[in-house]
């Protein structure tokens, strides 16, 4: 007995027997991946080729990413006037749609503009930016606007993705009722106003009250010549000098009217009246049935122009833009009665000879 005990001093167990199988399965198993990893690695490679692509188009957070950067509608106003509101929501409502505005005035005008439920909703939408230049900038005066408009530092500072330039004011105004999109003039270099008495007038239609500008073309001329200070206003300097340059298109008023000022045309885009309408040439604008016919067309004129009710006008208004006594009124009246009698007269005499021979 004591010599067994000797021979089996290791008692032969389960646990020992599960740990002894273990360790061997384990090295076994370690042993044929390290034969199988090339196959193994190709295998999950072709696994991962077969899998379909997923592309996970995440949401902008800034809301401006979905308008057009490189389109940007600018109107400059250092003045708190109560309709740049009326006028900007306007504007946003008739311009295409991918279309940004900016909108350059004082700390009182931007307070004014912004103070508008309308304007802050377009804000949270990124459709529009309200902004204060720093100094130096300047932009109290026409001359001030006009210097900014011709540094090409102002382009690529403030404006450095934009390549046109829908440059408004507060006394233009685009029409609802206008057939024509802004978008469709964009194959132009630049387009305006057009305007007529002066020679200089003649086959340029690029008046900058309402204008379509494109940026490239203000930055080449820019690039070799400056404007000297107190000269005539940057949309004559630039548009003139554009319209020299070869390969360059501006528009003369012959292929579409983009806006009217002082050369009435017919169902234009958009109209620019400086100084709330009393700057246009009365001569052109006395008509009262064309200037009728002009608001039925485009009845937004009512916001950016001075305008009276009719119970408003005076005694002796001829409609044209003169007081006229009373006698006066009388003398022309009796004069076209009897120039009607004349001709009625004249016609009744001749009217038995028509159609007789001799």
């Amino acid at each position: 007995m004591i010599m067994a005990k000797d021979r089996c001093p290791v008692a032969v167990t389960k646990a020992r027997i599960y740990i002894i199988t273990s360790l061997s399965l384990t090295w076994w198993l370690a042993f044929l991946l390290y034969q199988y990893k090339p196959i193994v690695a190709s295998r999950i490679t072709e696994a991962r080729q077969r899998l379909p692509s997923v592309k996970v188009d995440w949401q902008s957070s800034d809301p401006r990413a979905r308008y057009d950067a490189s389109k940007i509608a600018l109107i400059i106003e250092p003045e708190p006037i109560p309709l740049l509101v009326p006028l900007i929501l306007h504007m946003i409502a008739v311009v295409p749609p991918d279309w940004r505005f900016l909108f350059v005035g004082s700390s009182k005008s931007v307070f004014t503009v912004g103070r508008g439920f309308g304007i802050q909703i377009q804000q949270a939408l990124g459709k529009i930016d309200l902004k204060v230049l720093p100094e130096p900038w300047v932009i109290n005066t026409d001359e001030d606007q006009a210097r900014l408009l011709a540094d090409v530092r102002f382009y690529d500072e403030f404006l450095p993705e934009a390549a046109w330039i829908l440059k408004y004011t507060r006394e233009s105004i685009l029409c609802s009722n206008s057939e024509i999109s802004l978008n469709d003039w964009l194959d132009y270099s630049w387009t305006g106003a057009a305007r007529r008495g002066r020679p200089e007038d003649q086959g340029f239609a690029g008046y900058g009250g309402l204008s379509l500008r494109r940026v490239s073309s203000i930055k080449k001329v820019l690039g070799f010549q400056k404007r000297h200070n107190n000269s005539e206003p940057e949309d004559e300097w630039l548009g003139k000098r554009i319209m020299s340059m070869p390969g360059e298109k501006v528009a003369n008023g012959s292929e579409g009217v983009f806006a009217v000022e002082n050369s009435l045309a017919d169902k234009p885009m958009g109209y620019y009246a400086p100084k709330y309408g009393r700057g246009l040439n009365k001569d052109v604008w006395r008509d009262s049935e064309a200037r009728k016919k002009i608001l039925e067309y485009c009845p937004e004129l009512h916001i950016i122009m001075d305008m009276k009710m009719e119970k408003e006008r005076c005694p002796g208004d001829n409609r044209q833009g003169d007081i006229v006594e009373q006698s006066d009124i009388a003398e022309q009246s009796d004069i076209a009665e009897q120039s009607d009698i004349a001709e009625q007269t004249e016609t009744s005499v001749e009217a038995p000879s028509v159609g007789t021979t001799e």
